[in-house]
């Protein structure tokens, strides 16, 4: 009898501390005390590709086949990509790049030039626009989805390229630039996602230079975009 007391106390002994343990681990105090931390302080890398639409109104040249040209060249693609920093859940730092570029090409267009007017037989032009800049960066997240705001500050760089029947003319200028977008994306994993970016960037010029010599307007000439960009994004660290 005293040999069936001892294994039933001896067993109770045992289990007290394991039967101890799962009632702590039942008790938020204890969850609060042991439960895994949030990582807040990580990396975000999103590339991408779409549309961009030159905001801004069409400087009149006088000949109507080269202001549609310039209505077209409004229509565009960009690149663009992201690198940032969260210092802590809601905001980090950056940097974003995009790419516009915009091409057409028609022909007899009537071309302006200082010594007088010339007939282009065929006629080429390339638009290209790039804008680098530090942003702030603010996020909004939850399991499968996060929003992204951010607002940049930097040199937005205006190059034009004109094909004259063979003849190559570049006009090019650069300016201070302002960005700002905002990024919906769905989680894919907790490495990597995909969404969509509305984003533009604001910037003008009041002249260009044409090889080697300065060309002002007689009213500052838009080089802001408006774009719409699909993207992946990556969480390397």
């Amino acid at each position: 009898m005293k040999q069936i007391l001892l294994t039933v106390l001896l067993a109770g002994s045992l289990a007290l501390p394991a039967l101890s343990q799962v009632t702590s681990q039942d008790n938020p105090e204890y969850e609060r005390q042991y439960e895994k931390p949030l990582k807040y302080r990580d990396w975000r890398v999103a590339v991408g590709g779409g549309y961009a639409y030159r905001l801004g109104k069409v400087q009149k040249t006088g000949d109507a086949k080269l202001d549609d040209l310039s209505k077209q060249l409004r229509n565009a693609f960009n690149l663009d990509a992201d690198a940032q920093y969260f210092f802590k859940q809601g905001w980090g730092l950056g940097l974003n790049a995009n790419y516009c570029s915009g091409k057409v090409s028609g022909d007899d267009i009537t071309v302006e030039f200082q010594d007088g007017d010339r007939n282009i037989t065929n006629y080429k032009e390339t638009q290209n626009m790039l804008f680098v800049g530090p942003a702030f960066v603010a996020r909004t997240e939850s399991s499968k989805f996060l929003l992204v705001t951010s607002l940049a500050l930097g040199p937005l760089f205006y190059m034009d390229e004109m094909d004259l029947d063979g003849r190559i003319v570049n006009a090019n200028a650069t300016t201070v630039g302002f960005n700002a977008g905002l990024a919906g994306e769905y989680k894919l994993s907790a490495k990597a996602g995909v969404g969509l970016k509305l984003s533009y960037t604001v910037g003008s010029v009041n002249s260009v230079k044409v090889e080697g010599q300065t060309a002002k307007f007689d009213e500052p000439m838009n080089v802001s975009n408006l774009m719409l960009t699909a993207f992946l994004s990556f969480r390397p660290w």
